[in-house]
């Protein structure tokens, strides 16, 4: 019925998502059972959506992809499939107290770390569940877009590849929909909603409890200012991520960020950008399946690539590979390549280095195509830190080959 099969794939969960309400992710453990047990439910649940799908084109009835349950954990969730224990040789990073966090001031440093308890004493942990986020904030503006699009070309230039939403309007109408994902940096957020998630985790709590934090008197101006260009201050930018098991962002990079999870777990590929800085032939080696093939889902990525013995040895080498449980702050360092995919229904709130407040979007922000954007248009980061895509870096022929650890071996 032309219904494309990738399209089919990646709403595997949708069908389950619609008629299942009561299924529960926070079994940590695989549970037993047969091994095609789960392909035949895939089976089965694929063919489900694929009728309903051309029902509704024969009857121009819409597909409902609102999400019905009573609360986030209530929503399926691919743990069996993408989940893991964080082993050292998998993940590596090291997990910090919020107190070792701050002491240390890990933000300034160039290295991922894990962040436990971060949550601790936030009313968004009551206030953000999910029936109670709708009755207290259902008009909170965002946008919602193709995960996979949005990380390729950037949320602040993806013009007509996201549309306007509203928390409420996402949640029970959109949010088990295969290509709608609710983030947006410069969502304009409710103060209730920012309150929610004090105290704010360092360095973001320190320019909320004093803006002037770091400058210096400059009496040519005759006031205080900071030493820093503004793309090097921790600001007040909060944004908010909403989205089902198998969204989020694919392949990208930008400043330094911090992000939170309330609800949910996130997967998260982390690589250093030290591998790809001056070899962007490694770069698109190791995010695309080939010359010219288009990026895919990080959840496809890690289906269809990961397992290469090149992308492995990456990973293993100079990246991490870790999952990110709710209460925990993942601190991601200036332009290292990274990819998350949500398992199960994931509430995450984020800060990113030189943004400032969101002030929300206007109409004509969703109204061109950045497929036919030019190529000096501004990057997707006021703060300079461009996306991986970016034309400008250099190609050192004089770099390691992709395949020189294979010969060393």
């Amino acid at each position: 019925q032309g219904v494309d099969k990738v399209y089919l794939r990646d709403c595997t969960n949708i069908s389950t998502m619609a008629t299942s309400t009561n299924r529960n992710h926070r079994e940590r453990r695989p549970r037993s059972r047969p091994p095609k047990h789960d392909f035949y439910i895939s089976l089965l649940t694929t063919a489900l959506l694929a009728l309903s799908i051309v029902r509704s084109q024969e009857t121009d009835e819409p597909i409902d992809y609102g999400n019905h349950n009573p609360e986030w954990e209530d929503g399926p969730s691919s743990w069996e499939e993408f989940g893991h224990d964080n082993d050292p040789s998998v993940c590596g990073l090291p997990v910090l107290t919020v107190e070792e966090w701050e002491a240390g001031k890990y933000w300034d440093g160039n290295k991922p770390v894990l962040v436990k308890n971060m949550t601790d004493g936030w009313a968004a942990l009551n206030h953000w569940k999910k029936q109670e986020m709708i009755r207290r904030y259902p008009d909170a503006e965002a946008t919602m877009g193709d995960g996979r699009r949005v990380g390729e070309v950037g949320p602040d230039d993806a013009g007509n590849v996201l549309s306007p939403t509203t928390v409420k309007e996402f949640i029970t109408k959109n949010m088990y929909h295969p290509l709608k994902y609710f983030f947006d940096r410069k969502i304009a957020i409710p103060n209730g909603m920012l309150e929610d998630c004090h105290p704010f985790p360092m360095p973001t709590r320190a320019f909320l409890e004093n803006p002037e934090t770091g400058a210096i008197h400059a009496l040519s101006k005759k006031k205080k200012v900071n030493p820093k260009p503004p793309f090097e201050i921790w600001q007040d930018h909060l944004a908010i991520s909403i989205g089902s098991d198998l969204q989020g962002l694919s392949f990208h990079f930008h400043g330094e960020a911090w992000n939170v999870v309330l609800f949910g777990s996130k997967r998260w590929l982390l690589w250093d950008y030290a591998r790809f800085e001056k070899n962007v032939t490694r770069q698109r080696h190791f995010a695309l399946a080939g010359e010219g093939a288009p990026i895919l889902s990080s959840a496809e990525w890690i289906r269809q690539l990961y397992s290469s013995p090149e992308r492995m040895y990456e990973m293993r080498t100079h990246g991490h590979d870790c999952i990110q449980h709710a209460g925990e702050m993942m601190f991601v360092p200036r332009k290292w390549m990274h990819m998350v995919v949500n398992i199960g229904d994931t509430v995450s709130v984020i800060s990113e280095v030189g943004l400032e407040k969101g002030e929300g979007k206007k109409p004509e922000d969703f109204e061109y195509d950045p497929d036919e954007s030019s190529d000096d248009s501004e990057d997707w980061s006021e703060d300079n830190s461009e996306d991986w895509s970016e034309d400008d870096m250099e190609d050192d022929s004089e770099s390691e080959d992709w395949f020189t650890y294979v010969n060393e071996e």
